[in-house]
């Protein structure tokens, strides 16, 4: 417990808040009596990764195991505890809710307008709420935000991409289509968005934004999929630590060719393609 302690050291705290320090350390501990007596009456649960929980608790013993703790990526392995383990906890869903709010509000400090969880009209084809938002000049950009973890094997990898992904994918072209009928139709929508009559976009560009890397920078349904760790680092114009192996953030990343525009109207031409490099500078 001192030890943790030292981590929760502020200006205004300068020796650290031991009940924070508590709650750090059952964060990252691994029950191990309370699992095996859950096993010994054989009920169900969810088995902790090491890198998820990465100090052991047996009774009023912890053991840390700091050549996990200080070489794991803790961004991952904290979204993991939460976002797997505690998947159907409580504050889960507004926690998802301020990850979009923080990358809106990164988004605005680079100039852009945003537009947070906005319900299209309910319709024969519910599109179902938009995440994200975003104009800037001309580029119009949806954008859906998906709070999942890191798979542990290829297997659980390649379901993540051939259901929530492709799912994402998807809602993601109904929701564009949702949006682009939105400007085109209705006066007040475009003013959220700051759009004027001279000024309407004239490129869309749909990513699903994972809070989990697996199958980055391949598209689902022809849409762009990225980390949002990815473009937090952007936004933060620190891109020279990001690898960029599809020159997305060149401005010529490969775009599917072979998707026509969705809409077209009032001067309003939604397709996908990739973003100028300028655009997150």
């Amino acid at each position: 417990m001192t030890n943790i302690t030292g981590w929760t050291v502020t200006a205004a705290e300068p020796k650290g808040n031991a009940r924070m320090a508590s709650a750090i350390l059952d964060f990252w501990t691994y029950d191990m009596v309370a699992v095996a007596a859950r096993l010994q009456r054989s009920e169900p649960g969810l088995q902790p990764n090491l890198f998820e929980r990465p100090v052991l608790k047996f009774g009023a013993t912890l053991v840390q195991l700091p050549w996990i703790v200080g070489l794991q990526n803790n961004s991952s392995a904290a979204i993991n505890n939460l976002r797997r383990l505690g998947a159907r906890r409580e504050h889960a869903r507004d926690e998802a809710r301020r990850i979009e709010a923080g990358l809106a509000r990164l988004l605005e400090t680079r100039g852009f307008t945003t537009l947070l969880n906005w319900q299209p009209p309910r319709g024969e084809d519910d599109p179902g709420e938009v995440d994200l938002i975003a104009t800037l000049g001309h580029h119009l950009f949806v954008i859906e935000v998906k709070s999942t973890f890191m798979r542990g094997s290829q297997r659980e990898a390649w379901l993540h991409a051939t259901t929530t992904l492709r799912k994402a994918g998807h809602q993601l072209r109904r929701k564009i289509e949702a949006v682009s009928l939105a400007i085109a139709s209705d006066h007040e929508f475009r003013a959220l968005l700051g759009l004027t009559e001279d000024r309407v976009p004239t490129q869309c560009h749909g990513w699903i934004a994972d809070t989990s890397i697996e199958c980055d920078h391949q598209r689902f349904g022809s849409f762009l999929k990225v980390s949002v760790e990815e473009l937090l680092i952007a936004l933060r114009d620190d891109r020279h630590l990001l690898n960029d192996p599809e020159g997305l953030l060149a401005g010529n990343d490969r775009v599917d060719r072979s998707v026509t525009p969705i809409r077209q109207s009032h001067g309003l031409c939604i397709r996908t393609g990739s973003v100028p490099s300028a655009s997150l500078r």
